[in-house]
């Protein structure tokens, strides 16, 4: 039962951060709106957007409204599979514990986030579960690119 890794595309790929990174910002703006935390997240295969979410916490008063769960359960709908592996995850805030419990079963290869969130991040807390390769029985941990357009999901924080 063992789980292959597959290669991404590294320059091309690379090159496409700030754009679907720009996508989830858009996303996060009709968060804002709403009045929820503006998180916006998209969920990326071989160059092509296949999924997306938009936070509703407050909106839908469901704490499991998150951007980044939305996303990824879009992308299992879509692509008719629980594992994303290949797949990338691009989103305006660090995902939270649960979050990255999903992000990590579902087997998304790389997570690019824009601002961190530092006492409940997957990446930044005392607990950075989403990155912790010494946890027994979970799939690795993806790569995570951190800062991606910083500036501007940080703005979308501040208003």
């Amino acid at each position: 039962m063992g789980h292959k890794k597959t290669a991404l595309k590294p320059a091309a790929a690379r090159g496409c951060d700030e754009e679907f990174m720009r996508r989830a910002i858009g996303l996060a703006r009709v968060a804002l709106e709403r009045g929820d935390i503006p998180v916006g997240s998209v969920v990326v295969r071989e160059g092509r957007i296949v999924a997306q979410g938009i936070e509703g916490v407050r909106s839908e008063k469901d704490f499991t409204a998150h951007a980044e769960l939305r996303a990824v359960q879009e992308a299992c709908r879509n692509l008719a599979t629980r594992d994303l592996e290949g797949c990338e995850l691009y989103t305006t805030a660090e995902p939270c514990f649960m979050c990255s419990f999903v992000i990590r079963s579902a087997h998304i290869s790389r997570v690019i986030m824009g601002k961190a969130v530092p006492h409940i991040g997957g990446v930044s807390s005392k607990h950075p579960i989403l990155i912790d390769a010494g946890i027994p029985n979970w799939p690795p941990p993806p790569v995570v690119v951190r800062g991606v357009l910083e500036n501007e999901c940080n703005e979308l924080f501040n208003r």
